[in-house]
């Protein structure tokens, strides 16, 4: 018994990483319609994982102004992304990676693949 009490945090902070309900989305698909959020996970993370040459780098999205999906090649879309504050620059994530973030209706899924763009606001509290 007291081992499993020992284990207990760690078996609680195995659970999905909690959505930045401060960040707000707006989500413009292939189709012309626009989507708005609280929040947004993408392959159950907080942050998108890029890579520049040889350098894994952990984007949070509230350092993010926006995404732009510029095309799909094979299993790969190439991306523009605008920092805040800073210029923009282009990446390629996989063309199958899933997002989700809680709407008015209920929770809302996407493959990134199917996105024309995404805005990201950080509320003040």
């Amino acid at each position: 018994m007291k081992r499993l009490l020992l284990l207990l945090p760690f078996i609680l902070s195995m659970g999905e990483p909690v959505r930045d309900e401060r960040l707000r989305v707006e989500v413009e698909d292939k189709s012309g319609v626009r989507h708005s959020m609280k929040g947004i996970l993408c392959s159950g993370r907080a942050y998108l994982k890029l890579r520049e040459g040889n350098v894994e780098y952990s984007v949070d999205f509230s350092s993010l102004r926006s995404l732009e999906v510029l095309s799909q090649e094979g299993q790969q879309i190439r991306v523009r992304l605008t920092f805040r504050g800073r210029s923009s620059k282009e990446y390629s994530l996989p063309s199958d990676l899933y997002c989700k973030g809680g709407s008015q209706i209920g929770e809302a899924g996407f493959y990134l693949r199917d996105v024309k763009t995404i805005l990201f606001t950080v509320e003040e509290r």
